[in-house]
């Protein structure tokens, strides 16, 4: 599956169905009201009945902005493309070379690492590096000089492997919706199910126990509770 047609695709849909999609504006801090939710950004301040903040490890500052701290470390991983002949037909995982080949398009990406990090934005070129090497014995015929798309992606580890879904602590009209590991690309359709649900109220009242935020949402060293 590619990733970024992945998101582009339900875009498109959002736009066609008048929804407005601002991008290119990070959210520099959340507030909510007695009855609004506040949402800053480089763009502007707008308002709602209710937020859903599911901004990957970066939900970390979003939520700081509302004095309380999200329990998730930065588990980066690192991938590149390369044009390779013949493409392989699927999905191979090199478990020796801690690697993943897949065919994406008219190349091969190459994926692999977890890597831990205070600084999620950090890319370290010598990860792409080790990668290559890993992989190189097993595609022979890819032009490895001609790679691209080098790319690093932090992904939001939870400390007990599950989720973050649900209202922050203290805060009902602020959902949260990360700490995927990684399985966000494979979790996200039913995490949006649950996020619909608990803001319609018709959500299934075991998963969005299970997955509620308090047991990883802090605020001044102490656990808060829903």
């Amino acid at each position: 599956m590619d990733p970024g047609q992945f998101v582009d695709t339900p875009a498109e849909r959002l736009r066609r169905d008048g929804a407005e999609l601002v991008e290119g504006a990070p959210v520099t801090a959340v507030r909510e009201g007695a009855d609004r939710v506040e949402v800053r950004t480089t763009a502007g301040t707008y308002q709602a009945d209710a937020v859903v903040v599911a901004a990957g490890i970066w939900s970390r500052e979003v939520c700081a902005s509302l004095g309380v701290r999200v329990e998730v470390a930065a588990g980066k991983g690192y991938s590149f493309s390369v044009p390779a002949e013949p493409l392989p037909k699927r999905l191979v995982l090199l478990g020796s070379a801690k690697a993943v080949p897949a065919p994406m398009g008219k190349g091969v990406r190459v994926a692999g690492t977890t890597e831990f990090d205070r600084d999620p934005d950090r890319f370290r070129q010598g990860r792409v590096e080790a990668l290559v090497a890993a992989a190189r014995p097993y595609l022979p015929r890819a032009d490895w000089e001609r790679r691209e798309q080098e790319w690093m992606g932090p992904r939001p580890m939870a400390p007990d492997g599950l989720p973050l879904i649900g209202p922050v602590p203290g805060r009902p009209r602020v959902l949260l919706a990360t700490g995927h590991n990684m399985l966000g690309l494979m979790l996200a359709p039913v995490t949006g199910r649950l996020v619909a649900g608990l803001l319609t109220g018709d959500a299934d009242p075991g998963p969005a126990a299970r997955f509620a935020p308090g047991r990883s949402v802090r605020r001044r060293g102490r656990a808060l509770r829903p």
